[in-house]
């Protein structure tokens, strides 16, 4: 198995090297690549690189995917990949299709750098979002990222888009780990809503004695809460008015 999470850490093994400037790897090297939330390390059979997600620029992953006819490749057509077009490692790609159906592009463009992979465990959109993780730890490392989602938050509270809840949770998200109400706690915060709007109805309105128990209860009520006895039209009973 080419791919493996665990504890917070993917592991792609087998990439292969299509080449790159700054990282001290050849061209058709195979080489494993551990991605974390916080850095992303590339062991090959002399070096071992590690970096941080703080000296990664961009993290592109793009590809054919699955190929069922093999070979005949002449570069470009992978997204960001396609300045390679016509470059040398049209032969490497070659090579792999007599052991890989699965052509993904990895691009990593660093601060010093950059390396571009050949990955064949993935395809690009599954591995892309095996990397979901590495992705948002990127984007809040973007300077501007965070400011230019709270102008639009203040704007569209502004313009009466969102309301205040709204504006201040998405808010509390720009900055913090969400927290997220369960199906259960929702349904609790609902069932403590309506007690407390009937308290507040039975406390507003008159008073009368449920003949049957003899409980308090709202004098209009069709229903005792307490012994279920009904009060509605056609019924003899009917709770006894409490005088003010």
């Amino acid at each position: 198995m080419k791919f493996q999470a665990d504890a917070g850490v993917l592991r792609l093994r087998e990439c292969i090297i299509l080449g790159g400037s700054g990282f001290p790897f050849a061209s058709g090297e195979t080489v494993g690549v551990l991605l974390g939330k916080n850095g992303l390390t590339v062991h090959g059979s002399a070096y071992l690189v590690s970096i941080s997600l703080v000296e990664i620029a961009e993290l592109n992953i793009a590809g054919p995917g699955s190929v069922t006819t093999g070979g005949s490749f002449v570069g470009g057509g992978f997204g960001v990949a396609s300045a390679l077009e016509g470059m040398a490692i049209a032969g490497v790609l070659n090579a792999l299709t007599s052991r890989t159906k699965i052509h993904t592009f990895i691009s990593l463009i660093t601060n010093f750098g950059e390396l571009h992979l050949h990955y064949g465990d993935l395809e690009p959109s599954a591995l892309r979002i095996a990397l979901s993780d590495v992705f948002v730890k990127l984007r809040s490392l973007e300077p501007s990222w965070q400011p230019s989602r709270l102008r639009l938050l203040e704007a569209e509270h502004s313009r009466g888009g969102i309301t205040q809840q709204q504006f201040d949770d998405g808010k509390s998200r720009l900055v913090s780990d969400p927290t997220w109400s369960t199906i259960a706690d929702e349904s609790r915060r609902i069932n403590a809503l309506r007690d407390a709007g009937a308290r507040d109805e039975f406390e507003r309105a008159p008073k009368g004695i449920c003949p049957n128990c003899d409980a308090v209860i709202a004098l209009h009520s069709e229903k005792c809460p307490k012994c279920e006895a009904t009060f509605g039209v056609g019924s003899a009973w009917a709770p006894t008015p409490i005088a003010e």
